[in-house]
C-alpha cells in the first residue's frame, strides 16, 4: 500500500495539536503579562500610586448613572474590587494577544505559569502596601474625650464608605490646608493645628448613601466632632451672611470632587466641618483630616471628603460634579425609613438574607429608623402579612439628625408571615413605601422580612 503524503497546502499539525499549541502560547504570554502587570503595580505602590486605580477612576468618571446603579445593586461594596479584577484581566489579555496569535514569540507555558504566580504575588504585595498607608503628623482633632452616651453607633471599622476614588486619599495633616473664601472675595487658610484650637463640639448623626435600599446597611450612625460652617468662617475672620438665597456654598475635596449646596440650605440644615468620629480623628476612608457633613442630605449632597476648599459663590455659578453626571441639582434629602434588624439580618449584595427566618410564636421584632430631613423619628409601625399597622415602642430620642431604635413584641400563629416596618417622622411625614428606586431621589420602599412559625 502506498504511503499517503500530506495534501498540498495543509499543515503537519493536527487540529488537537494546534489547539494545544495555541493554549500553551496563551498560558505563556498571559503569565508573562500578569507578571509584568504585578511588578508594575508593586513599583508604583512604593510611590503610593497604582495603574489599576488610575484606570478605574477613569472608568468611574464616564460610567452612566443607570449602569452604576445596576452594579451597586448586584455587587454592593465589592464594586471596586471587581472593577480592579476586570481591568487586570483586560490588561493581561491585551498584552498577551500578540504572542497568543503568534505575531511575536511566546514563552513556554511553564515559564508563563511561573511568571503569572510571581505577578499575583506582586499584585497582592502592592495592595497590602497601599492599604498600609496611613495619615501622619495627625493631631487629635476630636476635642474633649468621647461621650459614650447616646444612640447605638456603627463601629468605625464597619461604617460604610463610598466615593469616586478607587482607594481613600491619604492626606498628611501636617501639610494640609483648608482654603476659605467669603462672598466678598476675602480669603483665609487654616491648618490642622489651628482647626484643633477652635471650639469643636460633638453630636450624633446618621449618614446615608442615596443608593441605600430597604434592608441594606449603606448608612451608619456615629458621634461626629466638628463645628458649623458659619462658625468656621467667622473664626477665620470672614464675612458670614445669614441665609442669603443668592449664594452657594462650593466645596472641593482632594479627590477633585465638587459639591454645591445653597447657602440657605447649609445654614438651615446645620452644615458643619467634621474632623473626628467616635472621639478620634477621621480615618482616611472617611475623609481625614476633615470633611463636610450636612444632616438630612444623602451622600452626593451631604459634603465632600478630604476637604481642601470652601467658598461662597453666586448661586448657580458653579456646577457640581454629580449634577454633571446626571443627578438633579438637588439637594436630595434622606427619606424617612425604618429597618428590621431582627429577626433576619441586614446587609448588601452579595450577603443579603435569603429565604424565610424561623421564629417562635412569641417573638420580638427590633429595628432602626431615621428621618434626619424631617425632624427626626416620631414613631415606627409594623405590619404582619399586610395587616393593620401596629405601633412599636421607641428607644430614647437623641436628636433629629440621629437614628432611633425600636422594638415590638408579636404573637404569631403557625405558618408563614411577612413583616414590614415604616417610619413616622416628627414633621408628619410617613414613609411612602412605593418601592421607588434609588435614582434620583433615594429609595423609599418598606423593608420586609419573611418569617416562619412552627
Amino acid at each position: 500500500m502506498a504511503t499517503l503524503g500530506r495534501m498540498p497546502g495543509t499543515s503537519g499539525t493536527t487540529g488537537t495539536g494546534l489547539a494545544q499549541t495555541r493554549a500553551g502560547a496563551l498560558v505563556g504570554a498571559g503569565g508573562v503579562a500578569l507578571g509584568a502587570l504585578g511588578l508594575t503595580e508593586l513599583a508604583l505602590a512604593r510611590r503610593d500610586d497604582s495603574l489599576l486605580d488610575r484606570l478605574g477612576e477613569q472608568v468611574i468618571a464616564v460610567l452612566p448613572v443607570p449602569l452604576v446603579e445596576v452594579g451597586i445593586t448586584l455587587v454592593g461594596t465589592a464594586d471596586k474590587t471587581l472593577l480592579r479584577g476586570q481591568l487586570a484581566a483586560t490588561a493581561v489579555a491585551a498584552l498577551a494577544a500578540p504572542a497568543a496569535s503568534h505575531r511575536v514569540p511566546s514563552p513556554g507555558p511553564l515559564t508563563g505559569a511561573a511568571a503569572g504566580l510571581a505577578g499575583l504575588a506582586a499584585l497582592a504585595a502592592a495592595r497590602r502596601r497601599l492599604a498600609q498607608r496611613i495619615p501622619v503628623g495627625d493631631p487629635l482633632l476630636g476635642g474633649d474625650a468621647p461621650d459614650r452616651s447616646g444612640a447605638a453607633r456603627t463601629p468605625v471599622t464597619g461604617f460604610y464608605s463610598t466615593d469616586v476614588t478607587m482607594r481613600p486619599r491619604v492626606v498628611d495633616a501636617a501639610d494640609w490646608r483648608l482654603e476659605l473664601r467669603d462672598a466678598q472675595g476675602r480669603s483665609a487658610s487654616l491648618g490642622a493645628a489651628a482647626l484643633a484650637d477652635l471650639p469643636l463640639t460633638q453630636r450624633d448623626a446618621v449618614l446615608a448613601c442615596v443608593h441605600n435600599r430597604p434592608g441594606w446597611d449603606r448608612l451608619g450612625q456615629q458621634r461626629w466632632t466638628g463645628l458649623p460652617i458659619p462658625d468656621l468662617l467667622s473664626a477665620a475672620g470672614l464675612s458670614v451672611p445669614a441665609d442669603d438665597a443668592d449664594l452657594d456654598l462650593v466645596m472641593t475635596g482632594a479627590d477633585g470632587l465638587v459639591m454645591v449646596l445653597p447657602w440657605r440650605e447649609a445654614v438651615a440644615r446645620g452644615s458643619w466641618l467634621v474632623t473626628g468620629m467616635d472621639g478620634r480623628p477621621l480615618t482616611a476612608a472617611h475623609g481625614h483630616p476633615a470633611r463636610v457633613m450636612t444632616p438630612g442630605l444623602v451622600g452626593q449632597y451631604n459634603g465632600v471628603k478630604w476637604a481642601s476648599s470652601l467658598h461662597l459663590a453666586p448661586a448657580g455659578s458653579v456646577r457640581a460634579t454629580w449634577v454633571a453626571k446626571g443627578w438633579p441639582v438637588g439637594p436630595v434629602t434622606v427619606p424617612p425609613s425604618a429597618r428590621i434588624d431582627s429577626p433576619g439580618r441586614v446587609g448588601m449584595p452579595p450577603r443579603l438574607p435569603v429565604g424565610r427566618v424561623r421564629v417562635p410564636a412569641r417573638c420580638e421584632v427590633r429595628g432602626t429608623a431615621w428621618a434626619p430631613a424631617h425632624g427626626g423619628v416620631a414613631g415606627v409601625e409594623v405590619s404582619v402579612s399586610g395587616g393593620p399597622w401596629r405601633p412599636a415602642d421607641l428607644e430614647p430620642d437623641h436628636g433629629p439628625a440621629s437614628w432611633r431604635q425600636w422594638r415590638l413584641a408579636l404573637d404569631l400563629p403557625p405558618g408563614r408571615h411577612e413583616l414590614a416596618a415604616r417610619c413616622l417622622a416628627a414633621d408628619g411625614s410617613v414613609q411612602a413605601g412605593t418601592g421607588r428606586p434609588p435614582y434620583p431621589q433615594g429609595a423609599d420602599g418598606f423593608h420586609r422580612v419573611r418569617v416562619r412559625v412552627g
